[in-house]
């Protein structure tokens, strides 16, 4: 009974005005809707094949593509054909879920087999564009990869249908189909991995012909044949076979035309030599590379720290996340434009896939650097220097926030201040501690290596091209070397995979990371090849941030500073530390000065600190000055004229710049051409149109269906609507003409009323 009231609802005449009215049997007239359907069966074919086949492809992956056509054309459009009905919908969709069921379950082997072939194919992918070693794979139960993988794709694809297809028949959203074919294709596109051609072609074809049929309104599933289907808001001619099949034609022939014309202004192999890689995809290049190695457990971060930092725990931190908060301000007088080392936490023994370094054993602290520089100073040493520094810890963790090279320090708790006084350590000075050396039991301290980490240790250290006959030095300025060349500084390094070791995993698979690796690893390779070190946490200054404090003339600078400066004419200044200068650094041993810093990290790329934007980059694509000498001398040998390239891609835009502009300007003229000509009451109709697909934005006209209802739903209890209302009908449905004073005040009422929607 429901149906059959809503049935007769639908028969029910529009009232246009008194006396005039659209019979119900006005929708009598019906289409072909299984030609209709078929139709829609197609752009879902299009659609699915073009995702799937796209997908498969990109990676190489062999599978029978003629069955797999076959078996998504066939199922496209019987699941189309369902919806001929309410009836063969609501049991086309049962019987539908239970084939899915059945077949996945009958050939499940097949199916996950085929999937995990595919899998194995993304995974070998991602390492070559990440350059990772073996990351793992999928165990195939079927041997016969073509045969798995050509069921998988089947199967996928009467999964895949059902989504396009909800999609396609009775709303065409062609939103949600862009976003389903930018997650299906978003790795192997991402990783460069080329499409099969043809399935390009396809899925574009199906997107842009299902963005014709929502802009033309000709596309909402009805629950007859009717050409003309009247909604809430107005009465729609729905389906047209012949006009879509000629549409169709239309799409296809305007897509394959705009890839001819691409392709023969920028030929792949020139885009191959000229597009290098994008600096936004480079920023995501860690997103993606930890989202494979690690999965989602990657992005968070499994602890708190600041700036990446947290006390020996290691590879807890997915991304460091920086507030840029002041945590210290110190102040004191500048001596030399090294950095300034505020040390908060020493690590002993690395306990390798608990990740964490142990608190430094305090006995095998005791060094004497501080009264030996302090000896010097007293003695007179011209190249020896007293310093003070105060610090005020604001918001920084409880620590020593030690010096080079200072007394024993407390530990400073957040909200207290202190005053530091030490003796910078210089090579002028000379080697301070000559003739001390290490006990047995501190220099084995300070050499332990895990057993588990020995053989990434030596495998890193065969690439560095260390020998025993190099000292300190050279060792450091091989591990910087290597680090530099190979192992990129980012601030996205991933979190470590739970049962990975942090440093193992960092030198043999992640090869990215930020202070923490580089100084962790370093400390494990000195101490295998002889060398006492250890791992320090805590804050980095850097000059440059020294520059830009605050210079404090008021105060006395020998209170700050006596004897040998390289700085001598820079005053007291003040600097406000934030966690950005948060540092993990690497100490060793010498005989001669004890320990001292190391300095291994490299600088962060350009990429992290591009505050360009968007435009920016574009403008500096099309630019001539882009191209360096590199480039140019690549180019010339491979024969490419880049300026030619570069010449026709602004042309490309141009042209598609001026067509946008022509068409607006070719609908206005367009429009004004068809007001002029037309007759008194014919002009007043096409401004009532124009007023009405405005005024419809602003209010709801969902159940105004003619001149009456809409203009008192616009402009209530509004004495002068009835006579535009007369003047309209007149206008719409009368064969006489409205006078030039009716059509002035018809235009002029119909201004006033939009003026008073605006308010």
């Amino acid at each position: 009974m429901r149906f059959k009231k809503n049935k007769e609802k639908e028969l029910e005449g529009n009232l246009l005005i008194e006396g005039l009215e659209i019979s119900g049997n006005f929708y009598d007239k019906n289409e072909n809707r299984i030609l209709t359907l078929l139709l829609k069966g197609i752009i879902v074919y299009l659609v699915t094949a073009g995702m799937l086949g796209g997908t498969i492809t990109a990676t190489g992956t062999e599978f029978n593509q003629i069955v797999f056509n076959v078996v998504v054309f066939l199922l496209s459009m019987i699941i189309s054909l369902i919806y001929y009905n309410k009836k063969s919908e609501n049991i086309g969709d049962i019987a539908y879920l239970f084939m899915i069921i059945f077949f996945g379950v009958a050939f499940g082997t097949y199916i996950n087999s085929g999937f995990y072939a595919w899998m194995n194919d993304v995974i070998g992918a991602a390492g070559a564009y990440f350059n990772l070693p073996d990351i793992g794979g999928y165990v195939q139960a079927v041997r016969n990869t073509r045969l798995a993988v050509t069921f998988a794709s089947c199967y996928l694809g009467a999964v895949c249908v059902i989504l396009v297809n909800m999609s396609i028949v009775k709303r065409m959203m062609y939103g949600d189909l862009i976003l389903n074919a930018m997650i299906v294709l978003f790795l192997p596109v991402y990783m460069e991995l080329e499409p099969n051609y043809v399935y390009n072609v396809m899925l574009i074809c199906g997107i842009v012909m299902s963005v014709i049929w929502k802009i033309g309104g000709r596309y909402e599933k009805t629950d007859n044949n009717s050409v003309y289907v009247r909604n809430k808001k107005e009465i729609t001619y729905t389906y047209c076979f012949k006009g879509h099949v000629f549409a169709f034609a239309q799409i296809i022939s305007a897509v394959l035309i705009i890839l001819l014309a691409i392709y023969i202004i920028l030929p792949k192999d020139t885009f191959e030599l000229l597009k290098g890689k994008s600096e936004n995809k480079q920023i995501t290049d860690d997103i993606v590379e930890t989202f494979i190695t690690s999965g989602f457990a990657g992005f968070f971060n499994r602890y708190e720290n600041v700036g990446g930092m947290s006390s020996g725990r290691l590879g807890g931190v997915n991304s460091v996340r920086l507030d840029y908060e002041t945590d210290l301000v110190i102040t004191y007088a500048p001596y030399n434009l090294d950095p300034v080392y505020l040390r908060t936490f020493i690590g002993g023994d690395y306990h390798p896939y608990q990740n964490f370094w142990s608190i430094a054993n305090p006995v095998m602290l005791n060094r004497n650097e501080y009264e030996k520089l302090k000896q010097e100073y007293d003695s007179g040493n011209p190249y020896s220097t007293k310093c003070v520094m105060d610090i005020d810890n604001e918001a920084g963790d409880n620590g020593e926030y030690a010096l080079y090279y200072s007394d024993k320090e407390n530990i400073l708790n957040v909200g207290r201040s202190a005053s530091r006084t030490f003796y910078p350590a210089n090579e002028q000075i000379g080697p301070y501690l000559s003739g001390e050396q290490m006990t047995k039991e501190e220099r084995e301290y300070w050499l332990s290596v895990p057993n588990d980490n020995v053989p990434s240790i030596i495998n890193t250290i065969q690439k560095l091209g260390i020998t025993n006959d190099m000292d300190e030095m050279e060792i450091a300025e091989c591990i910087r070397k290597y680090y530099y060349d190979n192992i990129p500084y980012t601030l996205r390094p991933g979190s470590t995979p739970i049962r990975r070791d942090f440093i193992n995993y960092f030198l043999d698979t992640n090869k990215k990371g930020y202070c923490v690796h580089f100084a962790s690893a370093a400390v494990l390779i000195f101490r295998y090849m002889g060398i006492p070190a250890r791992y320090v946490e805590g804050y980095a200054v850097d000059y440059n941030e020294i520059t830009n404090g605050k210079a404090m003339e008021e105060l006395n600078k020998e209170d700050y500073l006596k004897g040998f400066s390289e700085l001598p004419n820079v005053p007291v200044v003040t600097i406000n530390v934030t966690d950005a200068s948060a540092h993990a650094w690497v100490e060793i041993y010498t005989d001669d000065y004890g320990w001292i810093s190391v300095e291994l990290t490299p600088p962060s790329s350009d990429i992290e600190n591009d505050s360009s934007t968007l435009w920016d980059r574009f403008l500096r694509l099309l630019s001539p000055q882009n191209i360096s000498d590199d480039e140019t001398d690549e180019s010339k040998s491979n024969n490419i004229d880049t300026a030619k390239i570069r010449r026709n891609l602004i042309i490309l835009i141009s042209l598609i710049f001026i067509t946008a502009v022509a068409w607006q300007i070719y609908m206005i003229a367009a429009w004004y051409v068809r007001y002029n000509k037309a007759d008194t009451n014919t002009k007043l109709i096409i401004l009532y149109h124009q007023f009405i697909k405005r005024a419809s934005k602003k209010k709801d006209l969902s159940n105004a269906h003619n001149y009456r209802d809409q203009i008192n739903e616009l402009a209530k209890d509004d004495s002068d609507n009835e006579k535009l209302i007369i003047i309209l009908e007149k206008a719409g449905f009368s064969n006489r003409q409205i006078s030039a004073a009716e059509f002035e005040y018809g235009k002029n009422r119909l201004k006033e009323i939009k003026r008073g929607i605006k308010r």
